[in-house]
């Protein structure tokens, strides 16, 4: 293999496939990073067996091969190089680096060893016109548990269900519904499968992906012939990632009906106040209190080791009002992860759950269950 690539590209690459190794493995192949030449372009490759990724740089390619390295040494030392073009070669079992005077060799591992992850070899089956779909995945996948205990709840569902596509996430103690209507795509998706169950960490990286991306490109999607995996793709980037196996919850029963008492309340001054709040709440499990009552939202918290505070909102209420108290990290998650500027909020009492929802739409709801507190 003899190649040349700008240092730019080669180090947002690296970066990027970085994300998907992790150090918590006992295959040292896994530490590493497939090089390849590939239809004119330089192919990174990396995976910790749950999810992948291909990426391709633009490359002058002179000599086609590939090679496989320690992707953390190769990344922090690309990174480090001037931004100038970089020279690759393979000469017997080192991968040789020439840039504006800039040389090292690295030793090299048979790419054999390495796993062999999915590709595509023709145009996704299926086009997802999804706008916005960084946010749509943001405003549901946080809601996913990180215990591998409950590995049914650490995905996230994306269901089919008439005209539409829901995607949900819970751990037990939130949920996150987003209804998508008029989907591109959504015909093809039904014939494959009425229900994908996804790890939240691999559609995080895709929101990631099409982040960085900038402009927003259509999402591919296809179902490998097992219906074991999936990948996700950009005309630039191939995530591959398992499905999970195993019954998700009836999100739909959960749901409550509309409570009894309803408000609107301004995002920001919301999230400014369960930040604040939080802090005496953190020696206190986390817990701060809400109490409705003549369109004021008052917010207290208190710890016996450290005191209490309280702060006033003025907010619009329906209802009869009432007390109902919350995991503050709960509530900032939700919070952080919308971007309308009014919330409203629906509750029935102390022991209900808290159907909260962006009050410009109806397509998207987060429910968080109350804590149960002693007077």
């Amino acid at each position: 293999m003899k190649v040349s690539v700008l240092q730019e590209n080669l180090t947002k690459g690296l970066n990027t496939i970085s994300r998907f190794i992790t150090t918590k493995t006992q295959l040292p192949i896994l530490n590493n990073v497939l090089i390849k030449t590939n239809q004119g372009r330089l192919k990174l490759t990396a995976t910790n067996l749950e999810t992948g990724i291909n990426l391709w740089l633009g490359a002058k390619i002179e000599k086609e091969g590939e090679t496989c390295l320690p992707a953390k040494l190769l990344t922090e030392y690309i990174s480090s190089l001037p931004p100038q073009k970089i020279n690759l070669e393979i000469i017997n079992n080192s991968l040789k680096v020439d840039c504006e005077g800039y040389q090292a060799s690295f030793l090299t591992s048979p790419t054999a060893e390495f796993p062999l992850i999915p590709s595509l070899e023709k145009k996704a089956e299926i086009l997802l016109g999804i706008k916005d779909l960084s946010l749509v995945i943001n405003q549901v996948a946080f809601a996913a548990t990180q215990d591998e205990g409950r590995p049914v709840l650490t995905g996230v569902l994306l269901k089919i269900k008439k005209e539409s596509l829901f995607l949900v996430a819970t751990d037990g103690y939130r949920l996150s519904v987003k209804e998508i209507k008029q989907l591109k795509g959504i015909e093809k998706l039904a014939k494959f499968q009425e229900e994908l169950l996804i790890p939240a960490r691999a559609l995080m990286e895709v929101s990631k992906i099409l982040t960085e991306a900038g402009e927003s490109p259509e999402l591919g999607l296809t179902i490998t012939p097992k219906n074991n995996q999936v990948i996700f793709s950009t005309p630039d980037v191939e995530i591959i990632s398992r499905l999970i196996e195993g019954k998700f919850p009836d999100f739909e029963k959960i749901i409550p009906n509309k409570g009894k008492t309803q408000l609107t309340i301004e995002t920001e001054n919301l999230l400014q106040a369960v930040r604040t709040a939080s802090i005496f709440a953190r020696e206190a499990a986390n817990i701060i209190k809400f109490e409705i009552k003549n369109n004021k939202l008052e917010i207290s918290s208190n710890s016996p080791q450290l005191g209490e505070n309280k702060i006033t909102l003025e907010v619009k209420t329906e209802g009869s009002g009432g007390e109902i108290a919350f995991n503050a990290r709960y509530l900032m998650d939700f919070l952080n992860a919308i971007k309308s500027d009014l919330i409203n909020l629906q509750m029935s009492d102390a022991l209900s759950p808290g159907v909260f929802s962006p009050a410009d739409d109806k397509s998207f709801l987060h429910i968080i269950m109350p804590i149960r507190i002693q007077e």
